[in-house]
């Protein structure tokens, strides 16, 4: 799924000058234009942050978080900017969907550009204060990596196409998130598990292997065995001369000896974690591309045990939603797609899952549409749209849960760029806020009695400073409140 979801939140960055091996498949409709943004400048030392934002919380929080990572990228790369690099925020990804910094047209899996030309950062607020830093840590390495190849005598435009694409996304990730992730784990493990772990070959030349998990795992043995300091002179050097003559003159090592052993240092470490595991897989499967589509994402369970909703792209190169048989995995029927609705420019898939109705006729799910979100209650035995629900103040939601009576929806949304709990009252269409955190509250669920609603809470991890942000469960009792 990744590679395709995730292929061009930072494909953009690149698709101008490295060379790109597959084509990503975009779920959507042409860029879409609903508003024009009157922005403000906040000026910082190395940055000029544009945005449109009425709260200056976020604004603040994102402008010092993108110095702090400045000044790690900085002694890293050895290299400073010569002028205030440009950061173009918006408060959602509805809204940034509709930037005219970046040409191309941006999917739901875009999490953020990096612009080569002028440089410029440009990315939405998201639904956790852990993912904007994430991305904005992520894009300043590549905006680091432009000006390093870039703006220099030494490099000339045709030698960046001899960097893979592993190397820049990896380099990316590795700087970002550090050399321990649960994703790229889990992504590595998945390698060993199905026999197709890639050599360094094929993972430049094969657009299969996700370039940013793998070449996140990739970097990470290359710097925690050599050293960090290694990792921009590579990059460089092999823009200048190629992978196998930069590998051999940093390290020491052409790809293939490389490749073997990190294949060998993956294995020796996930194998005892797969040794009871790999042969049985837990659970049935129900739905594949054998009898669906190749892409099934975001399963919801009837209450009643019988149907499952999820998405799919089956026969078209759109996602759609579809309804099949809980046991048997039989699809019953297509019950919505874009293409039929001029209203809906694509599903909220990604970040967002759908809920049934507490009688499991009704299934609401997110979607974006002219520049926001919104909710669509559909029939699903009829396949007709019962509702849209539209929530002012609120353009971007997530997660709605259905209550136990039926009565109302808990959601998270966005204000101003920060993430909050609320409640909508579908008899009186009225919204009420439950949460008011600086930091996320997420995932909410509701208790069978409907008395409380459980979600995860973010924090700043200050104990352990590699890893900022962390989650807890938190009870929100709707009787105290």
């Amino acid at each position: 799924m990744k590679w395709i979801l995730k292929w061009v939140v930072s494909m953009v960055i690149v698709s101008t000058i490295f060379p790109i091996s597959a084509v990503a498949q975009y779920f959507g409709q042409n860029k879409p234009s609903y508003r024009t943004f009157r922005y403000q400048v906040k000026q910082m030392p190395h940055f000029e942050i544009y945005h449109y934002l009425d709260d200056d919380a976020l604004l603040n929080y994102f402008a010092n978080r993108a110095e702090e990572w400045y000044a790690m990228h900085q002694r890293m790369f050895a290299d400073t900017f010569e002028k205030r690099n440009p950061l173009i925020l918006y408060s959602t990804h509805a809204e940034f969907q509709q930037t005219t910094a970046i040409s191309g047209s941006l999917g739901v899996g875009t999490g953020g550009v990096t612009e080569s030309l002028k440089n410029r950062v440009v990315m939405p607020a998201t639904h956790s204060i852990a993912q904007i830093d994430h991305v904005l840590g992520h894009e300043l390495v590549h905006a680091f990596q432009f000006n390093r190849l870039l703006f220099t005598d030494t490099i000339k435009m045709k030698s960046i196409n001899n960097i893979p694409l592993w190397m820049i996304e990896g380099m990316a990730e590795y700087l970002s998130i550090g050399s321990v992730d649960p994703n790229t784990a889990m992504w590595m493990r998945d390698a060993l598990l199905n026999k197709d772990f890639p050599s360094i070959n094929k993972l430049s030349t094969d657009s299969k292997y996700f370039p940013y998990r793998y070449g996140h795992s990739l970097l990470a043995m290359i710097g925690k065995t050599w050293g960090d300091s290694i990792i921009v002179p590579l990059l460089v050097k092999t823009a200048r001369i190629g992978l196998d003559k930069a590998l051999d003159s940093i390290i020491g090592f052409d790809s293939k000896t490389l490749s073997a052993m990190w294949k060998t240092g993956i294995e020796s470490y996930y194998k005892p974690f797969l040794k009871d595991s790999s042969r049985v897989l837990t659970g049935r499967k129900i739905i594949s591309k054998e009898n669906s589509g190749r892409l099934n994402l975001s399963p919801s369970l009837s209450p009643n045990g019988k149907y499952i909703a999820y998405f799919s792209e089956k026969n078209v190169f759109s996602l759609d939603l579809f309804l099949a048989e809980a046991q048997t995995g039989r699809v019953i029927r297509k019950v919505t797609k874009i293409r039929r609705n001029q209203d809906i420019d694509d599903f909220s898939f990604i970040e967002s899952g759908g809920t049934w109705s507490p009688d499991s006729r009704k299934y609401a799910f997110v979607v974006f549409s002219r520049g926001s979100n919104r909710i669509v209650i559909i029939d699903v035995r009829k396949g007709k749209v019962e509702a849209e629900i539209s929530i002012d103040g609120i353009l971007s939601l997530t997660n709605p849960e259905w209550s136990p009576d039926g009565r109302y929806m808990v959601f998270n949304g966005l204000v101003n760029g920060i993430g909050n709990l609320y409640l909508y009252d579908m008899e009186l269409k009225k919204t009420e806020t439950l949460t008011t955190n600086f930091y996320s509250s997420i995932h909410p669920a509701w208790s069978s009695d409907g008395k409380n609603i459980v979600f995860s809470s973010e924090s700043v991890n200050e104990k352990h400073p590699s890893k900022r942000y962390c989650f807890s469960i938190s009870i929100l009792n709707l009787e105290a409140r």
